[in-house]
């Protein structure tokens, strides 16, 4: 019975992701643009329930107004601290520095609180995200994502898996208007090295759906080492 109502939700989920995307793609195409952003994350781990993560992303622009190009967005640092108090609920607080290629480089201030699961080859979570983004003007910003994993083909030492999630964004700053967006993203991830993830996928944003909508099109990659 719970098997029923599981597969139920994730078909649910699935219809909802796809019809989503259609639906905003065929009404917010007056501003798209498309583009990639690889990342290359190591965590580290010990005995504790403390857990450290540090990284460096990158972000180009390739497509925009009818045509293809080429420019660089910025370059990213980040580095993540987490406390997990069990199996199902962990909070964690970070910081990221962005080098802007045209604007002024920004600092944002991360905290945020995760709820997982798991159901049989399922991992299911939710997370609540805050953020202060100090740029040109103060940005803050809350987040709600709800992910689903799970593995590709017969399990194995090195199995493929896939993760998908929806996330409802909003911000505010002075003397601008609330803006809201959704987020909605599909990873594929195989297990390459002895703790090491590859990841590849998509991310479909629609931004500022009450004011000014447009949308994106990100390609994301990643390197995830463990230690």
């Amino acid at each position: 019975m719970v098997k029923f109502y599981i597969t139920r939700l994730l078909n649910k989920f699935s219809l909802f992701s796809i019809f989503f995307c259609v639906c905003f793609v065929a009404s917010a195409q007056t501003h798209f643009t498309g583009l990639i952003n690889p990342e290359v994350s190591i965590t580290i781990k010990n005995e504790t329930p403390w857990s450290y993560s540090f990284g460096i992303a990158n972000r180009d622009l390739v497509y925009e107004s009818d045509e293809f190009q080429t420019q660089e967005e910025f370059i990213e640092l980040n580095h993540y601290t987490h406390f997990k108090f069990n199996s199902h609920h962990k909070i964690g607080g970070g910081i990221r520095y962005r080098f802007m290629n045209d604007r002024k480089n920004e600092t944002r201030l991360v905290e945020e609180y995760t709820h997982s699961y798991s159901h049989k080859k399922l991992k299911i979570s939710h997370r609540f995200r805050f953020a202060q983004r100090f740029k040109e003007i103060t940005v803050f910003r809350t987040r709600y994502r709800f992910a689903v994993e799970f593995p590709l083909g017969n399990p194995s030492a090195r199995k493929f898996y896939m993760k998908t999630s929806t996330e409802a964004v909003w911000e505010i700053s002075a003397p601008k208007k609330p803006s809201f967006g959704q987020r909605v993203s599909v990873l594929v991830g195989k297990e390459i090295l002895k703790n090491t993830k590859a990841e590849l996928g998509l991310e479909y944003r629609y931004r500022n759906y009450t004011q000014n909508p447009y949308t994106q099109l990100f390609l994301l990659s990643g390197i995830k080492i463990s230690l």
